[in-house]
């Protein structure tokens, strides 16, 4: 797994170090065993021999049974805090990214609660297999419309895709790029208060509708990931793996995600039910030939600004098409890997 800036420090290097003296130390005077009966590791007998006289340990010889019992407790403390200061230093450097979360909607047909096969090379669907979301959730946006309606923007860098026929026996795989999808209150409501999949203390969305899994869940215990590993793999990401299996290759993709394509909105609004909306006409060159005319799992894809100019000013629209290209450029440094190692 690909390190974090602050793991790779000295400081922290040091800290690491620090944990391993502590724990030989730790079993040193728990066990009746002298030093050359341990499992020192790569630690040498002359650099612990050092840690301890600058750390004032004295060897068991010296140490009366009630101090020994101190010494442990002490250890035990330190390592603890250590570890929690590393734990720190490590979810610091993660959330002062803009990364947040990864978003998985199953089924978008679901959530809005009506299923469009919609057409692919102007045949018809006949059968819709797969509508899956897969983003960079940076935020949740509150939004009104020209009627002052409230909706609700789910915002960063994804991708729609769909798994359909065309005929009996034919399976066909397609996906789209998408940067919002505009929900109103009661959508996103049913959304969040699905039945759950998997409850529990920590800060993660496992539910029927929809997973929201913040990389800060790296920093959980062991036995904490060791669950929401089997939990993950067995309801998100197997059943999904063909979908995160393309968002991940369409996130390395240098030309993914480029400001200037502009707003991708996925939309549930009323007036643009079920409709992928465009501030940007498509470069014909760019992907699936097909994408003017292609619109399976939605109505139908409009090349259209009027709902985005009422939600954003033009600067705000930029600001946000800039941080969704930033967030792509984080999610490839760190995000990538620690998701790839949260979800083998």
């Amino acid at each position: 797994m690909k390190k974090l800036d602050i793991e790779k420090s000295d400081s922290y290097l040091e800290a690491e170090n620090t944990i391993k003296y502590l724990k030989v130390l730790k079993e040193y005077y728990e066990s009746d065993d002298n030093f050359d009966q341990l499992e020192l590791g790569d630690i040498k007998l002359r650099e612990l021999f050092r840690f301890m006289s600058d750390n004032e340990f004295a060897k068991k010889g010296f140490v009366e049974e009630e101090d020994r019992k101190k010494f442990i407790s002490n250890i035990t403390d330190e390592i603890t805090q250590i570890q929690a200061d590393l734990k720190k230093a490590r979810l610091s450097e993660i959330q002062d990214k803009e990364l947040n979360s990864i978003l998985i909607i199953p089924s978008w047909s679901k959530v809005i609660g009506y299923k469009t096969k919609g057409f692919y090379l102007n045949k018809p669907v006949l059968e819709l297999k797969k509508d899956t979301i897969i983003m960079l959730s940076y935020d949740i946006l509150d939004v009104k419309d020209k009627y002052g309606k409230e909706y609700a923007i789910l915002a960063g860098p994804g991708i729609f895709y769909t798994e359909f026929s065309l005929d009996s026996g034919s399976n066909i795989t397609n996906f789209r790029e998408i940067n919002m999808i505009l929900l109103p209150l009661t959508m996103l409501d049913k959304l969040l208060s699905a039945p759950q999949i998997f409850e529990s203390k920590i800060e993660a969305t496992i539910n029927e509708l929809i997973s929201i899994v913040p990389f800060s869940l790296i920093e959980e215990v062991h036995t904490v990931q060791a669950l929401l590993r089997g939990i993950i793999s067995r309801n998100i990401f197997m059943p999904n793996k063909n979908a995160v299996d393309v968002f991940m290759k369409e996130i390395e993709n240098p030309s993914s995600y480029h400001p200037r394509e502009g707003i991708k909105m996925l939309s549930a609004h009323e007036e643009y039910f079920n409709r992928l909306l465009l501030s940007v006409a498509p470069s014909e060159t760019k992907g699936d030939s097909s994408i003017n005319i292609t619109s399976a799992g939605i109505a139908s894809i409009l090349i259209d600004t009027a709902l985005v100019d009422e939600f954003f000013e033009p600067k705000e629209r930029d600001r946000l098409l800039l941080l969704f290209k930033d967030l792509k450029r984080e999610f490839n440094e760190t995000g990538k890997s620690l998701i790839e190692d949260f979800m083998p």
